[in-house]
């Protein structure tokens, strides 16, 4: 994605008061193998840390995300961040491990309407954004109803 492309992203995010996600590029593994369902794949590179952790390079940032909003939305409200980050994962055509980028923004929390409004806004102008040639498939029908 060119430069040009990421800062107009970030400055429509901004707008709407989502917050720049910046984590390590390790995590422990113990959270991918707890939510290995919402991984695209099982496949993470793992690695002991000096300490005797497992720790995983990051295959996702969505679950990150999760685990740190916990603190932020205790008392109620929105957790709202955008990232542009580096994951690693499999490579479908290859099987093996790759360096992708991964973009994209989180609103958590006590989501209501608005938000839900606001997200579905936000992914067809940053598609927009992206390129006038987009499709935006919302596949849940509580939304579209």
């Amino acid at each position: 994605m060119s430069r040009r492309i990421e800062d107009r992203l970030e400055a429509l995010w901004r707008r709407f008061g989502y917050a720049p996600y910046k984590m390590s590029r390790f995590e422990e593994y113990e959270l991918y193998l707890k939510n290995k369902d919402f991984l695209v794949s099982d496949r993470v590179i793992t690695f002991n840390d000096t300490d005797g952790r497992l720790l995983a390079l990051k295959p996702d940032v969505t679950l990150s995300i999760i685990k740190s909003s916990d603190k932020m939305v205790e008392g109620g409200g929105t957790y709202k961040v955008y990232y542009d980050e580096n994951v690693y994962r499999t490579s479908e055509t290859t099987e093996s491990f790759k360096e992708i980028t991964q973009v994209g923004l989180e609103c958590i929390g006590d989501v209501d309407d608005y938000n839900i409004y606001e997200v579905l806004m936000l992914a067809a102008e940053s598609l927009r954004t992206v390129s006038e040639d987009y499709v935006l498939d919302v596949s849940h029908m509580g939304i579209i109803s």
